[in-house]
Parts: structure tokens; sequence; C-alpha cells
């Protein structure tokens, strides 16, 4: 049985308005739009796909524009990163018995993360409307990167903390182990050849090749 709000009477979980509804709601910090999710395996898959199509269309034109080792490199990191958050809290949904939930937390924390994408698009807009035009650029992006980086950090704790009935440390656990994945990925890759290190490219910082 869904907690909260029921859904408006033959609407059906997991479909696109109730997707769009959920992530209003739990990016808004509302309970009950964990219940407009599926909780299926297909669910889960469906909710995966646009992030797979990404990888792909994005690793085709990695590749096109710069074969070589350096793209290969970047193209496998991706997929570890949309992969990462899956496998880590499907492990830990399985350690605290809540594997049964676990279907639509994944669902509703696969879409909830493109309100991700959404809060950078605004927080860019807002930047170039509220910074002076004198403003440091490295401290511009700095800024932006925190406020969405803030902002994914408390969703992926609200969205665990929901979809997994968890209590407040244990869903602060869910967001350092999903965290300590993406950076130790982030090391390997640095450290492994040919040593793409993927925070430049997130914090747009130039890269120390060619400094004299």
């Amino acid at each position: 049985m869904m907690q909260g709000r029921r859904l408006p009477q033959g609407s059906l979980p997991g479909g696109a308005g109730n997707i769009f509804r959920g992530m209003l709601l739990l990016g808004r910090g509302r309970r009950d739009g964990m219940g407009c999710f599926g909780a299926t395996p297909d669910a889960v898959l469906t909710a995966l796909a646009p992030r797979i199509a990404l990888w792909l269309v994005g690793g085709l034109l990695t590749i096109a524009q710069a074969p070589g080792g350096l793209s290969g490199t970047k193209v496998v990191f991706s997929l570890c990163l949309v992969l990462a958050p899956a496998v880590v809290t499907h492990l830990l949904a399985r350690l605290w018995g809540r594997e049964a939930l676990w279907p639509r937390y994944m669902t509703a924390a696969l879409w909830c993360d493109w309100l991700v994408l959404f809060v950078m698009l605004g927080s860019v807009a807002l930047l170039a409307v509220v910074l002076p035009s004198g403003t440091n650029t490295l401290k511009a992006v700095l800024l932006l990167n925190g406020v969405v980086l803030g902002y994914n950090l408390w969703l992926t704790w609200f969205v665990a903390r929901v979809g997994l009935a968890l209590g407040v440390w244990r869903a602060i656990v869910v967001v350092i182990a999903v965290a300590s994945a993406v950076l130790g990925l982030g090391e390997l890759s640095a450290l492994l050849p040919p040593h793409y290190a993927p925070w430049q490219d997130f914090l747009a910082l130039p890269t120390s090749h060619g400094v004299g």
C-alpha cells in the first residue's frame, strides 16, 4: 500500500505523468512522491534507458572525434558512473533487508537525478544575472558546482531515506557510499594509463599538459 496521497483514480505508478509528478514532489521534499513510481525491474530498466542511450551517443561521438585510449577510458568511466549508484545501493539494500523496496527506490532515484540538471541550468541562468561581469570565471564555476553538488547530495539522501525506509544515519551512509564509489572510480581512472582525470572536466579546469 502506498503511503501519502493516493494517485488520481485510473492512473498507474510509473506512467509518464506520475513520474513527472513524483519527481517534482520528491524534489521539493515531499514523501508522497515515492508512490508515483513503479516498483518492478521493468520500471528500473525504463528509468535507466535514457542514461544508457545518452551514454551510447556520447561514447560514439567521443570516439569519433578523438579515437584513442583516452577516449575509450572516458567512455568506460562514464558507463561506470551510470551503473555505480545502482550497484552500490542494491548491495546496501540487501545488507539492511530492504531489497524488496529497492526497485521503486532505484526507479525514483534515477528519474529524480534529472532534477539536478534542471537545478544546474537554473543556477547558470541565475549566476549570469546576479554576478558582476568582471567576476572571476573560476569562482563562478566553483560556486555553480557547489550549488549543484549540495542539492544532489540532499536529493540522494532524501530519496534513499524515503524509498528504502531508512533512518537519517543510514541514508547518510547511502550518500557516502555512492559518493565514495564515484570518487574511487575517478581516482582509479587518473591512476591507471592513460591517466584520465575526470574531475578536471567536471570542474572545467585547465589541464597541466603544455604548461611550462
